[in-house]
């Protein structure tokens, strides 16, 4: 267990690492960030095989957990790479919406135990598990609505950030006659909602901090520019489907059939 949380830790450097490679316009960064969401699918997809032969099916929420957050991973690899899958969007959402009823449960759950002996206690963990219920939410309407998707995460984004002045300030609090912060009460959840949130709140930072001009945007020489200014333009809402497809998909088409063509021609034996 120790040895598969610092990777998880490794990991989190090399996100880092792989973001700040793409802004410099080094083209291993996007691929970083892609192994690095493949890792995190494995690992997941390894705690939920562990769990099967050690405590069978029976514990089916924790299984649940665990095989979504390694298809969710997965699929983020997928769009990093920018692999095309009809099925993508809608899969991608059905996987968040799957986590939300599971983290929402988990939410209720947990600060409805703790409400009878400290309710500030439990107020923080409810808006906590919020937090990461809002993010979900804002990924499953992102493929369909993502002007809606971008305010949701938005509040998601403020909501965590209300959470974490929380726990640092706050003092420690009585339950049980043991004195409990928030961090460790959030520990004592036992799930993944830190990495989770982690992951989110440094998502949701560089998605604001890009877009208003203090940080570059990431950087691959996959496709042109003009590529990955459409897709921001879809993504952020400026731009509205036509006939269930955006321009950037269209886009990409015509560019990988004209490299194919040439492809072929620079490859025909009759070619000087």
């Amino acid at each position: 267990m120790k040895s598969i949380n610092a990777l998880i830790y490794l990991l989190f450097v090399l996100i880092i690492m792989g973001a700040f490679a793409s802004m410099a316009q080094n083209s291993y960064g996007l691929k970083l960030l892609g192994g690095v969401a493949i890792a995190f699918g494995m690992i997941f997809l390894f705690r939920f095989i562990r769990s099967i032969f050690r405590y069978g099916i029976g514990d089916y929420i924790k299984l649940s957990e665990l095989f979504c957050l390694a298809l969710l991973s997965f699929l983020f690899a997928v769009r990093i790479f920018h692999i095309y899958l009809p099925v993508l969007e809608w899969l991608f959402s059905a996987v968040c919406i799957i986590l939300i009823f599971i983290y929402g449960n988990r939410m209720i759950l947990h600060a409805g135990r703790l409400y009878p002996k400290n309710a500030t206690l439990a107020a923080i963990i409810l808006l906590y598990y919020l937090s990461l219920v809002l993010f979900f939410i804002a990924l499953a309407f992102l493929p369909f609505l993502p002007v809606v998707a971008s305010y949701i995460g938005a509040l998601a984004f403020i909501l965590f950030t209300g959470v974490l002045i929380a726990a640092l300030l706050s003092r420690k609090f009585l339950i049980d006659g043991e004195e409990i912060s928030v961090i460790g009460q959030v520990y004592d959840g036992k799930d993944y909602s830190v990495i989770l949130l982690s992951m989110f709140f440094i998502m949701s930072l560089y998605t604001g901090l890009s877009r208003v001009g203090i940080l570059p945007s990431l950087y691959s020489d996959d496709y042109p520019q003009a590529y990955f200014t459409l897709v921001d333009q879809a993504e952020s809402g400026k731009e509205e489907s036509k006939d269930g497809s955006y321009r950037h998909e269209e886009f990409k088409k015509k560019y990988n059939d004209f490299i194919e063509k040439n492809l072929r021609s620079t490859q025909s034996p009759t070619h000087n």
